[in-house]
């Protein structure tokens, strides 16, 4: 396997199924720590795995935390809808399906499928899926980024 693919990886699952988490996702929303935190643990195994260091670390670093972003986006994507296919959040989805028949507003099929307000639907899980990854992806890289100013070894020159 690719040096740069096993650790993207292990630090793209373990954001991904992470940051699906309920009550972690509250904080992770905010902060978008857990995006951040899977490239820079991608990076500290990327750089741990190495025997010497790389020529550019930073172009590295980038390139692993990127695809610790990507892989964390669709396991986090296909997390959350499996959570969603198990029936949590239903208290939730009923509360808002009431608030929008009260108000009296009537949204378009297409928009009830994206939000999941018909229940999961493939339109649904492709948005998950493509903002997941685009968002994952962005601060992926950054957390690639941090992981090399923080776990390269400088020379001493």
């Amino acid at each position: 396997m690719n040096k740069k693919l096993k650790p993207a990886l292990i630090g793209g699952v373990a954001l991904g199924i992470a940051s699906a988490l309920p009550y972690i996702n509250y904080v992770n929303t905010i902060f978008c720590a857990l995006y951040i935190a899977g490239g820079v643990l991608a990076c500290y195994l990327y750089l741990k795995g190495l025997s010497t260091p790389p020529a550019s670390p930073y172009g590295a670093g980038a390139v692993v935390g990127l695809l610790a972003g990507s892989l964390g986006g669709v396991a986090a994507a296909f997390t959350s809808a499996l959570m969603h296919l198990s029936g949590y959040g239903e208290e939730k989805l009923a509360q808002v399906l009431e608030e929008i028949e009260q108000a009296n507003i009537q949204l378009p099929p297409l928009v009830m499928d994206m939000m999941g307000l018909n229940g999961i639907s493939v339109s649904m899980v492709l948005t998950m899926l493509v903002s997941s990854v685009v968002l994952y992806a962005i601060f992926g890289t950054l957390g690639g980024l941090l992981g090399i100013a923080i776990f390269h070894k400088k020379d001493a020159t």
